[in-house]
């Protein structure tokens, strides 16, 4: 009687080489899906608008001021830098006043005026302007002189 031996034979050294080429893969493609998920969820960023309330000329004293709100959609911080009136279509560096300060904080709104010495705009004519954001940012407006 014979006695049955068994004969085991292991897999190639190629093949198991590319199994744990395709499992070392798998396991990066996973890791770094976690991780640029993970940093996108981390990053902030302001997304303002603005809507104009009023701009009044007044002609007497050479001043144009818009009155500008500011809304930040986004989940960054950012502030006013400065702010610009377009004259004759040249925009002109104006005064941004501190209404409600410079800040504008994620989902806040902002209320402010932008300020310039001018000669006197033409009542009913379409103003143009835009603000300056610390974060490079610019936000443009529009409205009517009254």
């Amino acid at each position: 009687m014979r006695i049955p031996t068994r004969t085991r034979k292991a897999i190639s050294p190629v093949l198991a080489t590319v199994i744990l080429i395709a499992i070392t893969l798998i396991a990066a493609i996973a890791v770094a899906g976690f991780v640029f998920g993970l940093f996108g969820t981390f990053t902030t960023t302001a997304q303002v608008s603005a809507s104009v309330v009023s701009c009044v000329s007044k002609n007497g004293a050479n001043v144009a001021v818009c009155t500008v709100s500011l809304t930040n959609t986004g989940s960054g911080n950012t502030a006013v830098n400065a702010c610009y009136i377009s004259v004759a279509g040249v925009n002109t560096a104006g005064t941004w006043a501190k209404t409600g300060g410079t800040d504008l904080k994620a989902g806040d709104n902002l209320a402010g005026t932008c300020t310039l010495t001018i000669a006197g705009n033409s009542v009913g004519s379409q103003a143009i302007g835009s603000v300056s954001l610390t974060n490079g940012g610019s936000v443009e407006f529009s409205g009517v002189w009254s």
